[in-house]
């Protein structure tokens, strides 16, 4: 190999590489256009917004679960009070009825009383205490 040789492949080299060079800024310089060009340069602020949107709508949407969720524990609360008042004893005796009771047991059945023994009969406006003469 001799000098001219030499040269010409060091010529070839550099021509390589400067061509290489040329392509590689061309396409780094594309490719910062393309950045350029992109939203989140032109409005960066738009994907915050989004983002604060998309939270809205998700706060809204917990909000809505949470009062359905309360109207139904209204409805269940009052649902239960109406099945405690129908079945308290204190509506029943408003209906008329009383509950007689001897020695604090509730009397279910004439088995349970004697003559002469003493019961309480509880009415709506108070109590009566009575002895039982007779039995049926």
């Amino acid at each position: 190999m001799d000098v001219e040789e030499v040269k010409l492949k060091i010529d070839n080299y550099r021509e390589r590489y400067k061509r290489a060079l040329r392509k590689k800024v061309e396409f780094m310089r594309l490719r910062y256009e393309k950045a350029l060009a992109s939203k989140i340069f032109k409005e960066p602020t738009q994907k915050i917004n989004e983002y604060y949107i998309n939270i809205d709508m998700k706060i809204k949407n917990m909000e809505m679960i949470i009062q359905s969720k309360i109207r139904e524990a209204k409805l269940k609360a009052i649902n239960y009070t109406e099945k405690l008042d129908a079945l308290s004893p204190l509506k029943t005796l408003t209906r008329g009825y009383s509950i007689v009771e001897k020695e604090g047991n509730l009397l279910k059945s004439t088995k349970q009383v004697h003559k002469n023994d003493h019961i309480n009969i509880r009415l709506e406006d108070g109590k009566i205490t009575a002895i039982v003469n007779n039995i049926e």
